[in-house]
């Protein structure tokens, strides 16, 4: 993939994810979103702690954005990027180890939701009771409407713009 100069660098991990989703080793999606959640986790890092992440102590650096970024980027978002980031840069020193066995590490595959219905009472003690079961469980059957919302961010985007995009969201959606 490269020569010996850095070969563990920061940009080699991006250049690394790039090749991977273009060859479908990794989904497309996947690849960006490790790109994406790497670049930010990594970006606290100066120019020689990015030259060889073979070197660092990855825990370390995972704690040092997150001392950075708390009240910044919220707490499940942080979360993500971290996990996201510790695969990305595990299955990057494994691939840079030896490319023709290394295989992806397991991708999450979603599986559809399921809607927990209330357990129906064993006796009704009034009427009441019952005809309130009866109401609960018929709003839990009808259909429901699910809002994704999808956010392209530039793998280029400062730390910055992108809490600047999380801050404007949540300011303007409300959160339920």
């Amino acid at each position: 993939m490269q020569e010996r100069q850095g070969q563990y660098s920061r940009d080699a991990l991006n250049n690394f994810l790039d090749f991977a989703g273009e060859k479908g080793l990794l989904k497309k999606a996947t690849a960006g979103a490790r790109k994406i959640a790497s670049t930010i986790v990594l970006g606290i890092l100066d120019q020689n702690e990015s030259a060889d992440l073979s070197k660092i102590d990855l825990e370390s650096v995972i704690q040092r954005h997150r001392n950075l970024a708390t009240g910044k980027i919220m707490p499940r978002t942080l979360a993500t990027y971290e996990s996201r980031t510790r695969i990305a840069v595990g299955d990057f020193l494994e691939y840079v180890k030896n490319p023709q066995s290394w295989r992806p590490s397991q991708q999450r595959t979603r599986k559809p939701s399921k809607v927990a219905l209330p357990k129906k009472p064993k006796t009704a003690t009034s009427a009441s009771e019952s005809t309130e079961f009866k109401k609960r469980e018929e709003l839990l059957r009808r259909p429901s409407v699910h809002i994704d919302l999808q956010i392209h961010i530039s793998p280029e985007a400062t730390p910055e713009q992108i809490d600047q995009i999380f801050a404007s969201i949540s300011r303007h959606l409300p959160w339920k």
